[in-house]
C-alpha cells in the first residue's frame, strides 16, 4: 500500500524529469507539466519542478508530432523521479523491435541511481520493465499488453486489475491517461486537500469510457479524501472474501467506527457496500477489457465462487456479466 500522504508538501520540491524518446507520445508529459505548474500556482510556492530530458541532447522525433529537444541528458539530470510516457505500438506482439530501437533510452534508465523514482504509464511501462527496475516489483500496465508483458517480463509481479501500483522505487499506471493517477498520487502528498480538489476539478479528466451508474464514484480519480484513496487501493488488492471493515481500519490506522463514518460521509454507502462495489467495478473492467471467462475473473479477484460473483453483479447492475460485457466491452 502506498505511504499515507502527509500534506502540505514536503521541502524541497519534487524534481520531476519528463522523458523524451523516439516515437514517444508526449501529450501526457505536457499535461503533467501543466499540472505541476498549476500545483505551484495553487500552493503559492514550488511543489514540483519539471525538466525535459532525453538519452542525449539530440532533437527527439515524437509520434506524429514535432521533434522536441531535451534540456539536459538524463544521466546529468538531478531529479527525484522520471516520468516515462507511452509509445505507439500497432500490436502487442513483438516488443523486441521497438526495444532494440530504444536501447539508448533503456540503458539511460537502467543507469539511474536507485533513489530516482521511475514513473511510467500505458506502453511506457515496457521501457521501465526493460530497464530492470520492475524486477520482482508489483506493476500494472495497459490491459491489451497483458499477454506480451507477462511473457517477456515474467519476473515482474503484474497486477493488471489495478489502475495504479505504487512500489518502493517505481510507480506504474494503466491506460493512455495513466499520467493522471500518477500525478494525483504525487500531488496528494504535497498539496492540502482543498488545493488538490481544485486541481482535480479543473485539470484531471475522468476515464473516457462511461461507467455503469452502479460504479460511478468508485475510482481513484473521483476521491478527494487521502485516506479513502488508500482504502480503495487496499480493497483493490485484497481478495473479495477478505474484505472486512476491521481489517481495512487496521491497515489505515483508524478505528472501524471512524472509517465507517468517513466512508458514508463521502460515498453515501456503508463501508461493506462500498468495498463490494469496488470489487464489482474491478470485475466490470475485466469483463470489458479482457476475454477472460467469469470463473477466472472470480478467481483473480478473490470471490468465493463464480456463482457468487454472477449473483452480486446482477444485483448491482441489473445485468448478467455476459450482458454487461456485450453492452460495454471493447469490440
Amino acid at each position: 500500500m502506498p505511504p499515507r500522504p502527509t500534506p502540505p508538501h514536503p521541502s524541497p520540491p519534487l524534481r520531476l524529469a519528463l522523458l523524451l524518446y523516439p516515437g514517444c507520445m508526449p501529450a501526457g508529459l505536457f499535461a503533467a507539466a501543466d499540472m505541476a505548474r498549476a500545483a505551484n500556482l495553487r500552493a503559492q510556492e514550488p511543489v514540483i519542478h519539471t525538466c525535459w530530458v532525453g538519452a542525449d541532447l539530440q532533437p527527439v522525433p515524437t509520434w506524429q508530432g514535432p521533434a522536441l529537444t531535451p534540456a539536459v541528458p538524463l544521466a546529468q539530470a538531478e531529479v527525484d523521479a522520471v516520468l516515462i510516457p507511452g509509445l505507439w505500438l500497432s500490436s502487442p506482439d513483438g516488443l523486441e523491435a521497438p526495444l532494440q530501437q530504444l536501447a539508448p533510452t533503456v540503458q539511460a534508465l537502467r543507469a539511474l541511481p536507485r533513489r530516482v523514482q521511475m514513473w511510467s504509464y500505458c506502453a511506457g511501462v515496457v521501457l521501465a520493465a526493460a530497464s530492470g527496475r520492475l524486477r520482482a516489483q508489483p506493476a500494472t500496465a495497459t490491459w491489451w499488453l497483458r499477454s506480451a508483458l507477462q511473457q517477456q517480463f515474467a519476473n515482474v509481479d503484474w497486477r493488471f486489475d489495478e489502475p495504479l501500483v505504487a512500489g518502493s522505487t517505481a510507480t506504474t499506471a494503466a491506460g493512455a491517461n495513466g499520467y493522471l493517477p500518477l500525478m494525483l498520487h504525487a500531488l496528494a502528498a504535497r498539496l492540502a486537500p482543498d488545493a488538490l480538489a481544485d486541481l482535480q476539478a479543473l485539470l484531471m479528466l475522468p476515464r473516457p469510457r462511461t461507467a455503469h451508474p452502479a460504479f460511478a464514484g468508485h475510482d481513484l480519480m473521483t476521491l478527494t479524501d487521502p485516506d479513502l484513496r488508500r482504502a480503495l487501493l487496499w480493497v483493490q488488492r485484497s481478495p473479495a472474501t477478505a474484505l472486512r471493515l476491521d481489517a481495512l481500519a487496521q491497515a489505515l490506522g483508524v478505528s472501524p467506527r471512524t472509517l465507517a463514518r468517513r466512508v458514508h460521509a463521502h460515498t453515501g454507502l456503508s463501508a461493506a457496500h462500498w468495498m463490494r462495489r469496488i470489487k464489482l467495478r474491478q470485475a466490470s473492467e475485466a469483463l470489458c477489457d479482457t476475454p477472460l471467462p467469469l470463473k477466472r475473473i472470480a478467481q483473480d479477484l478473490g470471490f468465493a465462487s463464480e456463482a457468487g460473483l454472477h449473483r452480486a453483479f446482477r444485483q448491482a447492475t441489473g445485468q448478467t456479466p455476459l450482458a454487461y460485457r456485450m453492452a460495454h466491452g471493447v469490440r
